[in-house]
Order: C-alpha cells, then sequence, then structure tokens
C-alpha cells in the first residue's frame, strides 16, 4: 500500500486586514493563472452551507475568499501562495509540500454582539462585496472547517494545518469597556474551542493589536485606545490557557519604527498593513517562523 500524499493547510480568518483591504495587486503580480502546487477553496464553488464536499482548484488571486468579494490583493494568502509555489519553482530547498489555503474574511466585523463573526448571529449568508456581503462567519467557519477531513480522506492525503490565524478585532474595541470584560474572552473561548474540535487543535496564531493612531483618530477620548490594550491582554491570556495558541506580535517586522505615525507598517489611514507588511509574514509562514 502506498503512502498518502502529505500536504499542508493555511486557514486566515478575521476582517479587512485578513483581506488586503485597499491593497490592489499590480497587474504583473496578479494570480491568474491556477497554481500547480496551491489550491483554494473559490467561492462560486464553496460559499454554501448546504455544500457537503470541499471544491479545491488551482489557487489564484481571485475569488479565495469565502465571504467578501475583493480580490487581487497583496492580502497574506494570496503572498503565500506566491511565495510557495515560486519556492518551489525554484527548487524546493525547504522541502515544501503542496499548499492549501481557506481564506474566510469580511472587513469591519468583530466577534460581539452585532458583527458577523459573533457566535450566537443566527445563521445568514448574503455574498457580495464589502459592504453587501451578509454571512454568519463562525458557523459557516465551521461549516467548512467540517468538511476538512473527508476531502482529504476522498484525496488519499494526509494533511496538516500549519496555522489558523486570526487577524480581527479592530472593531471590538469600540464596544462598551464593561461588556468587553464580562464577554470578549468567553466569545474567543467559544471560537478556539469549536475550531480545535473541528481541526485537531492546530497552531492558532492570534495577531496582537498595534494601531494606536488609528485608536486615537477614531476615539479621541482614549477609551478605544484602552480597549485595544484590553483586547490583547485577553489574547495573551488565551496563549496561556491553550496550548496551540500563540500571539504573533507585528511589531517585530523589520519595518516596525517607533515612535512615528503609522510606526511604517501601516498605510495612511493607520489601520491596514502594507503589502510588504503581508510579504514579510507570509515569508515568516512559509519558513515556520510565524
Amino acid at each position: 500500500m502506498s503512502e498518502k500524499k502529505k500536504v499542508a493547510v493555511f486557514a486566515i480568518m478575521g476582517q479587512s486586514n485578513a483581506t488586503g483591504h485597499d491593497l490592489p495587486m499590480r497587474e504583473e503580480d496578479k494570480i491568474l493563472t491556477p497554481l500547480t502546487n496551491v489550491f483554494g477553496l473559490d467561492r462560486k464553488y464553496n460559499q454554501s452551507f448546504e455544500k457537503t464536499e470541499l471544491f479545491w482548484t488551482g489557487y489564484t488571486s481571485g475569488g479565495m475568499n469565502l465571504a467578501e468579494e475583493q480580490d487581487h490583493t497583496y492580502s497574506i494568502p494570496n503572498c503565500l501562495a506566491a511565495l510557495w509555489q515560486k519556492h518551489i519553482d525554484d527548487g524546493n530547498a525547504l522541502g515544501l509540500p503542496d499548499l492549501y489555503i481557506i481564506q474566510i474574511a469580511i472587513g469591519s466585523q468583530g466577534v460581539t454582539d452585532g458583527y458577523m463573526w459573533n457566535p450566537d448571529r443566527k445563521e445568514k449568508l448574503i455574498s457580495g462585496k464589502l459592504g453587501v456581503a451578509d454571512i454568519s462567519l463562525f458557523p459557516f467557519a465551521k461549516h467548512i472547517f467540517s468538511l476538512i477531513e473527508d476531502s482529504f480522506a476522498q484525496k488519499e492525503m494526509e494533511y496538516e494545518v500549519i496555522g489558523l490565524h486570526w487577524r480581527g478585532g479592530e472593531e471590538d474595541v469600540f464596544a462598551d469597556k464593561a461588556y468587553l470584560e464580562k464577554n470578549l474572552e468567553g466569545i474567543y473561548v467559544r471560537i478556539i474551542d469549536a475550531f480545535n474540535e473541528l481541526l485537531g487543535a492546530p497552531p492558532v496564531i492570534l495577531h496582537k493589536l498595534v494601531c494606536p493612531h488609528r485608536m486615537e483618530d477614531e476615539d479621541p477620548t482614549g477609551k478605544a485606545l484602552i480597549n485595544m490594550h484590553y483586547s490583547n491582554e485577553v489574547f495573551y491570556r488565551l496563549e496561556t490557557q491553550y496550548p496551540n495558541v500563540s500571539v504573533f506580535d507585528p511589531t517585530t517586522a523589520p519595518y516596525f519604527i517607533p515612535d512615528v505615525r503609522g510606526n511604517g507598517i501601516f498605510k495612511d489611514d493607520m489601520v491596514h498593513f502594507t503589502p510588504e507588511m503581508n510579504r514579510w509574514i507570509a515569508d515568516g509562514v512559509m519558513r515556520k517562523k510565524i
């Protein structure tokens, strides 16, 4: 009996920084021809609660976010796909297996009441661009993850989830502090517990919130900044509670400049990371450094 082919799975969830919001790719960087060794879940075939199996296709930089329609951006998954395929094409010194990418993100959506990642939101799926898309993201992500094991079993492949990245939380800082103290950690516990059960406790990476200038711009009272720090406290508490959870600090990037507006890692809006940041993180994922 032949040994099963081993493949890697990378998942990223959250809000606008997980979509690469407002980071359009140059024409020469767009992935228009499906990649040979990197695969994704095209919205056309997989964006449904009714699907009973996943349909993987060669990765392109358009159509692979299972949530909102925002394509051909310098998002982490698009950057990772390009780097991964290039490394294999150049000789594969790292011995990379084929990669399967899952992206589920909608801009401006947190986990607290009223947002699409809230676990208590009733099942709903309206597709479209940002501002139109209306998807109950937690049950939808659970549905997609519930199909992974059978998907690779049918392919007679052995898979490893190399990372499940959470890149969100910015919207939650505008909630009332008392509400956050009562609910935020419990919400994340519910989310992590569900994903651990479905995926076998893979590495879960929570991206620390490090956009103080945006918080100050949005809320001069300072409450949002205080809540941002509290959200990060919750992330670090989760890191101590779960052996498979870690917190990634974007300020460790070589582009980070302290005491400068935007810190060298954000666009002019002070909240969305630059293409260079997303490429650097993608490279770190590929090299198992992040």
